[in-house]
């Protein structure tokens, strides 16, 4: 089977070195520009997330290691000892591992719905590049039909499973829709910035950041298209927002004292308070006011545990659907990588037809000829498609000799580069 990736992800790498692998979109396009054509190889798509950076190929013949690294080495602009932990996966093994990653199943949130999204991103951007062949075009949409299945089919993706994505589904449950909500983040770290990727996903627009290194703040309000604003926050901040957020490494209450306690208290509004510090960033006086809901850390904990428990379970069904997936999919491989034979075999017996019917139509009335095409056609067309079947399935016995044997019988001549061309790619897939 022709196909292979690189990749480095969470488990392989930290989010340093992720960070750096990451390509954006227009490096992705330019990438998969400049792979288009070059040496041994006919496919290439790049999925890259915040987790992980993979290349998947569709090459002549499979790449070394090496090379494959020395190739990732040279689009993501990484040294070697940062790619040297990269996994290298080839054929069945690189198409469970692409199903795995659309089912969620290779996600760091076991189950994320994200991925889907992003695998066909990935894949429209090696359409538009020009970059994939019939093989990766495959591979890819069973990838995304896959991951589909799974969801539809199992339980993986339902209930939250970090306790950022809990804290926002108590949040919906308090106010219902989030749009149009303020939200005021406090700290940006990796658990502020997955609860405000949840948040923006679920519409909220208006942002205020702030962090004790204002840098770090800016970059988060960046991305969020939100106004970076003073740490410890102040009342003014506090009293503006409907909803807090607050996930700093303080060894003590951030939000807190005299002041925002008496601003909360002044507000005419709900004000929802989200701590998910350890130790804690809000001072519990300020929960006790009126119209304000203050949860912490644990009391999301069960429910992640409980949520967590269930999607492991889901997980091991939906291994079973991954693995029927990437057996169909060999299937199909298996039967269509005999297809130049076919087509050669096609081009044989139709010139043969032609030369025919052409050395022997004087011998018919003129009224006659169109009958004569007809005839000789399905004639032709029987044959082909009798012997196109056995070959197919001799083919999914990993067994080619039929297909090579056909192909030498249609040989026109010693010099034949046609025929040696598809004997060359036959000898190729047999040492696949």
């Amino acid at each position: 089977m022709r196909l292979e990736l690189i990749g480095l992800n969470h488990r392989t790498s930290p989010i340093e070195v992720r960070e750096r692998a990451s390509m954006s979109p227009e490096q992705i396009d330019g990438a998969l520009r400049g792979l288009s054509g070059a040496p041994n190889l006919e496919g290439a798509a790049i999925l890259s997330t915040c987790n992980r950076t993979e290349l998947y190929l569709s090459p002549e013949r499979h790449f070394t290691d090496e090379e494959l690294r020395t190739l990732y080495c040279r689009l993501t602009g990484l040294p070697d000892d940062a790619v040297s932990p990269a996994y290298v996966l080839r054929d069945n093994d690189a198409m469970q591992h692409m199903l795995r990653v659309a089912a969620g199943l290779d996600s760091q949130m076991l189950g994320e719905v994200q991925i889907i999204g992003q695998l066909k991103d990935a894949y429209a951007r090696a359409l538009e590049a020009g970059s994939t062949n019939s093989i990766l075009n495959k591979a890819l949409l069973r990838a995304i039909e896959a991951g589909k299945d799974v969801r539809n089919r199992t339980g993986i993706s339902q209930g939250a499973v970090s306790v950022a994505s809990a804290a926002v589904q108590m949040a919906q449950r308090i106010f219902g829709s989030l749009a149009g909500r303020r939200v005021l983040l406090v700290g940006a770290g990796e658990t502020a910035r997955l609860a405000a990727n949840h948040l923006s996903g679920v519409g909220v627009e208006d942002w205020r950041v702030t962090n004790r290194t204002e840098d770090n703040a800016k970059v988060v309000a960046d991305l969020l298209g939100g106004r970076v604003v003073a740490f410890p926050p102040g009342p003014d901040d506090v009293e503006w927002a409907d909803l807090v957020v607050s996930a700093t490494g303080a060894s003590e209450p951030v939000i807190g004292g005299p002041e925002v306690v008496a601003s909360v208290r002044k507000r005419r509004r709900p004000l929802l308070l989200l701590d998910l510090a350890v130790p804690r960033d809000v001072d519990p006086a300020v929960g006790k006011c009126d119209d304000v809901y203050l949860y912490t850390v644990d009391d999301f904990t069960e429910l992640v545990k409980a949520n967590l428990s269930v999607r492991e379970k889901e997980a091991r069904r939906a291994e079973q659907i991954v693995a029927k997936h990437v057996e169909e999919f060999a299937g199909w491989y298996r039967e269509n990588r005999v297809a130049p034979s076919i087509q050669q075999l096609h081009v044989v017996l139709e010139q043969l037809r032609v030369n025919e019917v052409d050395r022997n139509r004087k011998r018919f009335q003129p009224e006659d000829h169109d009958q004569l095409d007809k005839f000789s056609k399905a004639l032709i067309r029987k044959v082909e498609g009798l012997m196109a079947a056995n070959l197919r399935e001799a083919s999914r016995d990993d067994d080619l000799s039929l297909a090579q044997a056909v192909v030498r019988a249609t040989r026109r001549s010693e010099e034949d580069e046609d025929v040696q061309a598809i004997l060359d790619r036959l000898k190729q897939e047999g040492s696949h």
